[in-house]
């Protein structure tokens, strides 16, 4: 049978319109203080058609189609979001800010409408923050702290292996924010991040989804970063650093969870001339067996210890 022969049909199809405008402006309403301000319009208009169709071939002939139905999904949105935040700065090394802001998007910008989510409201979510950032007193190393407090309304699940269109109807979460980057001392250079989230909450569940008063999947309790660098002499350099992640579950929490875990990774460099490096670089250098992504019968395991050697040369 000749497989080139055999008819094409379109078992679904998508078009969508989409615009937005806004304005925002950042003002100075004192000696120390700023005032931000800013409004969004977004809308959508998307139209998405599933196709059935009838085949009256055999297996040792080429037949044709035959379109026996279109389901058809609309969707009609349009969406404010609004932004403030203050900003207080009585010196170029150190400022303080308390923002709140809502954003949205539709069940149709991201993947096709359908059956399953074609009566859901946008995604929306509101964010609030409370932060301060602050520099040395010659501007090479610098901190950021923030508190915050997110909310997300009707949280879809943008995974098409797992068949649940939306997470939640509400969950919100809340927590402390910390990372530094720059030089510590003229050789010591030191970049890291830290999160912590003792608050997580599903307060609306959904359908197949996790239940209400749940911690949500994919949340740990504590994630962090840190990588240094050291310049030995003018031809070495060498580095280190750590990542960590917490205990979570997966996705619909079928009762089990991932365990936290700590990876290391070490880097040296030999600078030859101006012209020629050479770099070695251990990620993961203990092995560690983790899991990196998760599913609710399965996951996926890190990479295990992986060593590199490179070469650059600047002509």
């Amino acid at each position: 049978m000749n497989e080139a022969g055999r008819p094409l049909t379109a078992s679904n199809d998508y078009n969508s319109t989409a615009w937005g405008v806004y304005a925002q402006d950042l003002f100075q309403v004192a000696p120390y203080w700023k005032l931000l301000a800013g409004l969004r319009y977004d809308h959508l208009n998307g139209s998405y058609n599933a196709h059935s169709y009838s085949y009256n071939g055999t297996s040792t002939a080429i037949g044709s189609f035959n379109r026996t139905g279109t389901s058809n999904y609309e969707m009609n949105v349009g969406e404010w979001s609004k932004r403030v935040g203050a900003m207080f700065q009585p010196s170029d090394r150190e400022s303080y800010h308390f923002s709140a802001a809502t954003s949205f998007n539709t069940s149709g910008d991201a993947y096709s409408l359908g059956s399953s989510n074609k009566d859901t409201p946008p995604e929306q979510s509101m964010n609030l923050e409370l932060g301060a950032k602050l520099d040395s007193a010659d501007k090479n190393f610098s901190t950021r702290y923030a508190l915050f407090h997110s909310t997300k309304f009707h949280e879809r699940n943008t995974d098409p292996l797992v068949n649940i269109a939306v997470l939640s109807g509400k969950r919100h979460a809340a927590g402390l924010e910390f990372d530094f980057s720059g030089r510590i001392t003229p050789r010591w250079e030191a970049y890291g991040s830290f999160m912590w989230m003792p608050v997580a909450k599903i307060d609306i569940g959904a359908q197949g989804s996790e239940g209400e008063g749940s911690r949500p999947s994919l949340t740990p309790l504590v994630s962090a970063t840190l990588w240094n660098t050291y310049q030995i002499n003018s031809q070495w350099r060498v580095g280190a650093g750590l990542n960590h992640r917490g205990a979570q579950t997966p996705n619909r929490n079928p009762g089990w969870e991932a365990p936290a875990f700590t990876t290391a990774d070490v880097m040296a460099e030999y600078r030859y001339d101006e012209k020629l490096t050479f770099k070695g670089n251990v990620s993961n250098i203990t092995n560690k067996l983790y899991a990196d992504q998760l599913y609710s019968g399965h996951y996926v395991p890190g990479a295990g210890r992986l060593m590199q050697v490179t070469g650059s040369y600047k002509f």
